[in-house]
């Protein structure tokens, strides 16, 4: 089964960087939000039409060569894009199916080239980074629990990039 959700509208956050003040994540909205379950693990390959690419299992819509998939340590696979809006987005697969289109705020310059990067990956906690619109290099990490610095599963606000 393909599905397709376009990133385009979902959740306008503001740029990465305004005024000095690093924006935190905010969720997608509609259909996306609403995390209709898929039983596909697997992403994909991405392919592209109407000048956006997509991911074959998992639908999307977001600038080519700026996606990134990671396996995490279950052996499920969790993507991060660059949407159309130029946020940062990311989806992954679970047990239980697949989740929808989440944002992760922000705002992404230069997509394409890999502009979206893991900064570095431990288990469930790693980091990945972007380039805001002031030119820096920001990042955003995915905590474990423990000693890590927050709720597992959960993500910090965008930070200046110390990697």
């Amino acid at each position: 089964m393909r599905t397709s959700h376009a990133l385009t509208g979902l959740a306008l956050g503001a740029t990465l960087a305004l005024g000095g003040t690093a924006v935190t994540a905010q969720a997608a909205t509609g259909a996306e939000s609403r995390g209709a379950a898929l039983a596909v693990s697997d992403p994909g390959t991405t392919y592209q039409s109407g000048g956006w690419c997509h991911y074959s299992n998992w639908g999307g819509s977001f600038y080519c060569d700026s996606q990134l998939k990671h396996k995490l340590p279950n052996g499920q696979w969790q993507v991060f894009v660059i949407g159309t809006n130029k946020q940062a987005y990311t989806k992954w697969g679970s047990g239980s199916g697949t989740s929808g289109w989440t944002s992760l705020g922000g705002q992404c310059t230069q997509p394409g080239n890999h502009s979206i990067d893991m900064a570095w990956a431990n288990g469930w906690n790693f980091a990945i980074t972007c380039k805001g619109t002031d030119g820096r290099a920001w990042y955003k990490e995915r905590f474990n629990g423990g000693n890590t610095g927050g709720a597992p599963g959960h993500w910090s606000n965008w930070r200046l990039n110390k990697y």
